[in-house]
């Protein structure tokens, strides 16, 4: 009898491994019961069914606390990897099943907010298929194909992915009438009003916008700053009067249009802000993707005529 065909390797159960992976995740037990939706007990036998099963310790219970030993560790980083791929590659399957009916696309949440979310109803109506938006979402989204597409700040092409620049426009510095008429509007970084601030965002793809007029030295900058995670808080802070935003008009368009916010003089001039429609390589672009790409571009123009 021949044996070219080596035989079948038994694994121990699937929430076996499951279990001892979240323990070496979260570097201990009460986080990754909480995690698993599992009592301490239940936990702590799983772990015991793979001692048990290997003959060798996993966690070293020492010290009042359990944590994985060397080999345990080296055991459940390689699950964790292992983990990961599967839900990857899981995502992409299940992406690929939805792709006659839908398209994801990830985006800032300031861009979605503003622009995207009031009109996504139109389009999908127009295009015949659902456009879903996932936000906030960065370059790690759509390489774990959590979206089919990404609008992004950064150049695509640096983080290895294909895109096409959608537009670009120069950051002006923006306020509420109220704020303003405390401050002249012509120079309030050389003569700082009492009480005024800057916002500064501090998420990707922004935290250097005024580091760009004032420098990376935040304690030199003419005027106190106040940190902000988003634009959308930045926008609402200005909105309140309590702060001078760095933003792209097209992003508030119809704030400026109303009155709720006013363009200030700039120091020179601003940082540009460019927006990218950006896909895996090897997804290439595709009809749904051009029907995105070319509603994008519409929307984009109408509100720069705006």
């Amino acid at each position: 009898m021949t044996t070219d065909d080596p035989s079948p390797r038994r694994l121990p159960p699937l929430r076996a491994l499951q279990a001892f992976a979240a323990v070496v995740r979260y570097d201990g037990m009460r986080r990754a019961a909480e995690r698993m939706h599992l009592s301490h007990a239940a936990l702590s036998q799983h772990v015991q069914h793979l001692e048990e099963a290997f003959g060798l310790r996993l966690l070293d219970r020492s010290g009042g606390r359990a944590r994985p030993t060397p080999l345990g560790r080296e055991y459940g980083e390689a699950l964790i990897a292992g983990f990961e791929q599967i839900e990857a590659a899981t995502a992409r399957l299940r992406l690929r099943g939805d792709e006659s009916r839908r398209l994801v696309l990830g985006a800032p949440t300031s861009l979605s907010v503003s622009l995207l979310l009031p009109r996504i109803d139109e389009f999908s109506a127009q295009a015949g298929f659902d456009l879903q938006l996932f936000c906030p979402a960065s370059a790690p989204d759509l390489a774990q194909a959590r979206v089919h597409a990404l609008l992004m700040h950064g150049d695509p092409r640096a983080q290895g992915l294909q895109g096409e620049l959608l537009f670009e426009q120069a950051l002006v510095p923006v306020a509420s009438p109220e704020l303003i008429a405390r401050m002249d509007s012509q120079r309030w970084w050389q003569e700082p009003a009492p009480g005024v601030r800057v916002l500064h965002v501090v998420s990707e793809g922004w935290r250097q916008d005024w580091p760009a007029w004032f420098g990376d030295d935040l304690a030199a900058w003419p005027l106190p700053q106040l940190s902000l995670s988003s634009p959308m808080p930045a926008i609402s802070a200005a909105l309140a009067g309590q702060g001078i935003a760095l933003l792209y008009p097209r992003l508030i368009a119809e704030r400026l249009a109303s009155g709720e916010l006013q363009v200030l003089a700039s120091p020179q001039p601003g940082p540009v802000k460019r927006l990218y429609l950006a896909w895996l390589p090897e997804a290439g672009g595709g009809a749904r993707l051009g029907w995105v790409r070319d509603w994008l571009l519409g929307l984009l123009r109408g509100e720069a005529a705006g």
